[in-house]
């Protein structure tokens, strides 16, 4: 039963909109899409997203300055449209006679609409920094309470994806109760992910990676207050967590 609570919680968690606020910067270098991906992550947060049309409006506004065709965060690398940080598409504002067959997008400098290109192509870029308030919930809870919790009170369990989301968390937890604090990432299906379905791309496992085959009872992740590194743990634990806001 609970194995099935989790599952529907988890698939439930997909589609679901962040309360996080983007700002967008147009970047006049020319690099590949996967160079714009691995820049921005480095030095902002992701290459730009807008799931929504309240996000396009504002994206639309930092965009003003744009002067030529630049990519933004959104491909298709096994057949459908998703963003980079981990959202399937659901309305695109394509040009006419858009999408073609390619499998990466670009903002049009003059429609401001999205067209498709060959992913190895280099133009200009949008980049994109996420603010969130991460907020230490000094109440213990099992892996699947401190979610119920967060998703009620707050917005999601904190999901610590870029090394700036990793650093505000290490500034919170200085006051947890508990060693280990539970945070947003869960495996299922055979694989570690962010319930903000945000790549997993920063590693700051207690051993070398993600454990590949974790034991039944610990499939949960927490953060190690004492270590600063993430630990997979029985997710029926007690434990305080951390909350995006």
């Amino acid at each position: 039963m609970k194995t099935t609570l989790t599952v529907l919680l988890i698939i439930q968690l997909y589609g679901l909109a962040s309360c996080a606020i983007k700002q967008h910067y147009f970047i006049n270098q020319m690099k590949t899409w996967d160079e714009a991906r691995q820049y921005c992550r480095t030095n902002y947060h992701n290459l730009s997203t807008f799931i929504n049309e309240i996000e396009k409006q504002q994206f639309l506004q930092d965009a003003v300055n744009q002067t030529s065709d630049a990519w933004i965060g959104l491909n298709k690398p096994s057949g459908t449209w998703k963003w980079t940080t981990g959202e399937v598409t659901t309305q695109i504002s394509w040009d006419t006679g858009e999408p073609d067959n390619d499998f990466c997008a670009y903002l049009h400098k003059d429609s401001k609409k999205l067209h498709d290109r060959d992913c190895s192509n280099t133009q200009t870029f949008f980049c994109m920094k996420v603010t969130v308030n991460t907020v230490m919930v000094q109440q213990s809870e099992s892996w699947e309470g401190a979610l119920e919790y967060c998703r009620h009170h707050h917005d999601d369990l904190a999901s610590l994806s870029s090394s700036r989301s990793m650093t505000d968390a290490l500034s919170k937890i200085t006051g947890a109760q508990t060693q280990y604090v539970w945070i947003g990432l869960r495996f299922l299906a055979g694989g570690w992910f962010w319930i903000s379905g945000d790549d997993l791309i920063l590693n700051v496992w207690s051993s070398a990676g993600p454990p590949q085959c974790p034991a039944q009872n610990q499939r949960c992740a927490a953060l190690d207050k004492n270590t600063q590194t993430w630990t997979p743990r029985d997710c029926e634990e007690k434990l305080n967590f951390l909350c995006f806001k």
